[in-house]
């Protein structure tokens, strides 16, 4: 049995941060048996579909995680560190295998965005008080 890419139309739902999603993507590249028509879902197709939903979500794509982090001339372990994350977490985000959440991304574009924000995440060594006090003269 043989199997060949076929560009066509593929309609997706999955569901992240606890809410379902349904995004059309225009042309995924599906392998179709030759012998019995059914649909052949490889890790590329998966790519696609993952691509599209991170996409539709308006997350940071992995690449410009990797790259806000190397600006800031942050080793991995140091990132997620200052996040409250794993540098686990951190690789899945920067390889694309895992989609953050869209507090983590909001999370992650403040801290690369903000000076301010970087020099009071700071990791283990933070001040455990930051936070309790809210300074509501900045609405």
């Amino acid at each position: 049995m043989a199997s060949f890419p076929e560009g066509m139309p593929y309609a997706a739902k999955a569901t992240h941060d606890g809410q379902p999603y349904e995004w059309a993507i225009p042309e995924v590249q599906i392998s179709k048996c030759s012998v019995s028509g059914e649909l052949v879902f490889a890790s590329a197709v998966d790519e696609q579909i993952t691509e599209a939903l991170r996409t539709r979500l308006m997350l940071l794509a992995p690449e410009q995680i990797r790259v806000a982090r190397i600006r800031l001339c942050l080793g991995p372990q140091e990132l997620a560190e200052r996040l409250g994350t794993t540098a686990e977490t951190l690789a899945r985000w920067e390889d694309g295998t895992v989609l953050q959440s869209r507090t983590l991304d909001n999370l992650l574009r403040v801290f690369f965005a903000l000076p301010e924000v970087r020099s009071v995440l700071t990791g283990a060594n933070q001040d455990p008080g930051l936070g309790l006090q809210v300074n509501s003269s900045n609405r």
